[in-house]
């Protein structure tokens, strides 16, 4: 089972700085909301207390009320299986003892960098298997596109393109197009798009350059780079730095996805 989910960032993060749009069609969310006022799409609140799941989508929006900001813990992930038949599940942890209970343990490791930060693998899979019966598949990907995405999540992002999806499933490029549009609902030259956007955002977190950025990615020059990130985000990849390094990301950690 975990082998199908990728763990890309997780945390802790009181009063997030950017914490109101983060649209994506790759970055699946979990959130343990702790305290604080905060609502999804405008008026679902999510509540204290409570776990939400939320599937990758590109409508993805959550908000915090300014007087009282919100403490919560996060895992965002990517999969290549269907994640679930909604658009975002809601669990009460005072109905469900051992997600609670974990919750709980891990929102306490998290109020401080940890010591060994590879348990948070073990804390991902954990969380995963006890969440088991509210992540099944809707079962509606195709083989096409089960096979699409498994092979563009397995990929180094700098060998990532549509000729290499066809080469490697050795199948007609217009159809693989096709069953994947479908299922995912665009194209699969957007998703690799959306895959290296993510991954870029993942690298300023870490701390990396724009050239070291680049080279990941697959990029033939820094200006090529640049302009891909700026059409993507409507940032420059500078500016999007200096914004980030306003957050508060003491808390949190970055796996390199």
């Amino acid at each position: 089972m975990f082998r199908n989910y990728s763990l890309l960032s997780y945390g802790r993060v009181y009063n997030p700085y950017n914490w109101y749009y983060n649209p994506s069609y790759v970055v699946n969310r979990i959130y343990y909301i702790i305290s604080g006022t905060a609502f999804y799409k405008n008026n679902i609140q999510l509540k204290p207390g409570y776990m939400y799941v939320f599937r990758a989508s590109p409508d993805f929006k959550v908000h915090q009320e300014a007087d009282d900001p919100v403490d919560h813990v996060f895992f965002d992930f990517s999969t290549y299986k269907g994640l679930c038949g909604k658009e975002y599940i809601e669990i009460d942890l005072s109905e469900d003892k051992m997600l609670g209970t974990l919750a709980s343990l891990i929102s306490e490791d998290f109020k401080t960098p940890l010591k060994q930060p590879e348990i948070v693998k073990d804390y991902f899979e954990i969380l995963l298997y006890y969440l088991r019966d509210y992540l099944e598949s809707d079962g509606s990907y195709s083989e096409v596109t089960i096979e699409a995405l498994s092979l563009l999540h397995n990929t180094p992002p700098s060998e990532l393109s549509v000729n290499m999806l066809a080469s490697g499933l050795k199948r007609n490029v217009n159809h693989i197009i096709r069953c994947f549009k479908k299922d995912i609902g665009i194209t699969p030259h957007k998703y690799i798009n959306e895959l290296k956007v993510n991954m870029a955002i993942a690298y300023i977190k870490q701390g990396l350059s724009c050239t070291e950025a680049a080279e990941k990615l697959g990029f033939s020059s820094i200006s090529a780079f640049s302009y891909f990130f700026r059409h993507a985000t409507g940032k420059n990849f500078s500016d999007y730095r200096k914004d980030t390094g306003k957050a508060d990301y003491e808390n949190s950690r970055y796996y390199n996805v």
